[in-house]
């Protein structure tokens, strides 16, 4: 696996040099657009709007369009000026307890590896941060792009994580009425979240998606008959308070309750 990255984290006088790996991968099937007829697979021209000429690669340029619809081409050294982080250093601002994180700005993922020299200070951050239940604030530039992200610790590693600004996250554009929950009900619904409590394992769930579709390719592949989609099972409209009663006795009896 290649470094995406490499530095070192400061805090204080402290240095850890490290390298930075991406830490997620997708294993979903990626398709071509292809004729239909032929298999061939369909390529995509870069056809400029205004002359409608193809557009070699060296004549491209990263264009920003205005509200009043001119265009502000932007070159490369446009971008040198902007204000950022050292490229090569991961700037702890602060530390924070790990709760004060919403995971809804988590962005992306990855492994710090320390060089083996700095293996002592590094297991030394781990350590505190671990005990400490904290997460450091830091400040790094990927891809030539100042980046908020988290530092935490992960069994015997730190991973970073990348955090969306602010501004990146949408409002939800809609409010939910005021509604009065009923004690009885809120009893059950408390049974039924205690009576499914489980110590969660990732590696218990499966992808049946990819599995379905993976299916259906080998079966086109060689001429098979496709497997026919299981159709879940509708059910009409029920009182919530005979759902969740439903639900409890399907946990007792050692089935899991459908999704409402």
């Amino acid at each position: 696996m290649r470094a995406l990255w490499r530095g070192a984290i400061s805090f204080g006088l402290v240095s850890i040099p490290v390298r930075v790996f991406g830490a997620t991968e997708e294993h979903g099937f990626r398709f071509h657009q292809v004729h239909r007829a032929d298999g061939g697979q369909v390529r995509h021209r870069r056809v400029c709007s205004v002359c409608e000429e193809e557009v070699p690669a060296e004549a491209m340029a990263k264009g920003y369009r205005l509200d009043d619809g001119r265009v502000v081409v932007v070159e490369p050294e446009d971008f040198e000026g902007l204000p950022s982080s050292s490229d090569h250093v991961i700037d702890v601002v602060e530390f924070v307890s790990a709760e004060q994180i919403d995971p809804i700005f988590l962005h992306r993922s990855y492994f710090l590896r320390p060089d083996e020299v700095a293996v002592p200070s590094y297991a030394l951050l781990r350590e505190a941060l671990e005990r400490s239940w904290r997460m450091a604030v830091v400040k790094i530039t990927l891809r030539r792009r100042e980046t908020l992200a988290v530092v935490r610790p992960r069994g015997d590693l730190l991973v970073l994580h990348t955090l969306l600004w602010p501004d990146e996250v949408r409002d939800p554009g809609f409010e939910l009425p005021e509604v009065t929950v009923g004690a009885r009900e809120t009893r059950m619904a408390l049974a039924l979240v205690d009576s499914m409590t489980a110590r969660f394992d990732h590696a218990a769930f499966t992808d049946d998606y990819r599995d379905a579709l993976e299916a259906v390719i080998r079966a086109k592949s060689s001429g098979a008959v496709i497997p026919a989609a299981r159709v879940a099972e509708q059910t009409g409209a029920v009182d919530l308070v005979v759902a969740l009663q439903r639900s409890l006795e399907r946990v007792r009896e050692g089935r899991t309750p459908p999704a409402r």
